[in-house]
């Protein structure tokens, strides 16, 4: 006699596999973070192609370029690339996800999964030890050939607040069918909560290159006009659950 599965909704993991899930739940916990950051002006019409409706720039159009190396977090230790994009949403400053790309799977699906970052693998170099008085970072996809590269001279130390800082970024979670010709699943404008407590901050020059032109990975859309500010930080961080702030 045929006999119905017993894996009820209300028994299903975090994610899948719904017994075995890949990642915990948020919120994730980041120990010992260092980041090199440069922003700088770009194309306002590069930029906007790139934005979701209900998001808006106030020019001058300003992007940001992030090289992340994560030494300890509860995602596993990785190293991340992101380029960013300053918006207004509704009123309030914000960061928008354009690209992101990381160099471990677990991130790379949980990013994706729950709050939506455009995440992809490449190979990510962070050089933040070496015997000269530069930091600097490349990442390339594939290994072999370079899409983008940042660095900078810190030269200032930044007075950091022993409070916690909270910050907010935006990405486009999208999900797409299953059936061919069909609609996105779900298209959806998600906020990420975070809490940073800073350690270190310091500003220098900085610079940022990109080197391909590549159709596949075309973050050299955001082309540098001039750059606006670099910065070295180390930090611990909280990553929260999101929240959908808008519906596509």
């Amino acid at each position: 006699m045929a006999q119905e599965g017993r894996l009820t909704a209300d028994k299903f993991g975090y994610n899948t596999p719904v017994d075995a899930p890949l990642y915990a739940k948020p919120p994730i916990d980041y120990r010992d973070v260092h980041a090199i950051s440069v922003t700088y002006e770009t194309d306002l019409d590069a930029a906007l192609d790139l934005l979701p409706e209900g998001l808006v720039i106030e020019p001058p159009a300003l992007a940001t370029l992030l090289f992340i190396n994560y030494p300890f977090s509860t995602l596993g230790p990785y190293d991340e690339t992101i380029l960013a994009l300053s918006c207004v949403f509704e009123g309030t400053p914000r960061s928008y996800i354009a690209h992101i790309v990381v160099n471990s799977e677990m991130p790379m699906a949980a990013g994706r999964e729950i709050w939506g970052f455009p995440k992809k693998l490449a190979d990510i170099t962070i050089e933040t030890g070496a015997a000269t008085d530069l930091l600097s970072a490349r990442m390339q996809r594939p290994t072999g050939h370079t899409i983008c590269s940042a660095g900078i001279r810190p030269e200032t130390p930044l007075q950091v607040s022993a409070e916690p800082q909270e910050g907010h970024s935006l990405s486009l979670r999208l999900i797409p069918s299953p059936v061919e010709g069909a609609k996105p699943s779900l298209a959806e404008l998600v906020e990420t909560h975070s809490v940073t407590t800073m350690k270190q901050s310091w500003s220098g020059p900085g610079w940022v290159e990109f080197h391909s032109h590549s159709q596949v990975d075309p973050w050299h859309k955001l082309k540098v006009k001039e750059v606006v500010a670099a910065n070295y930080r180390i930090n611990d961080m909280i990553l929260g659950f999101g929240r959908v702030v808008r519906t596509y």
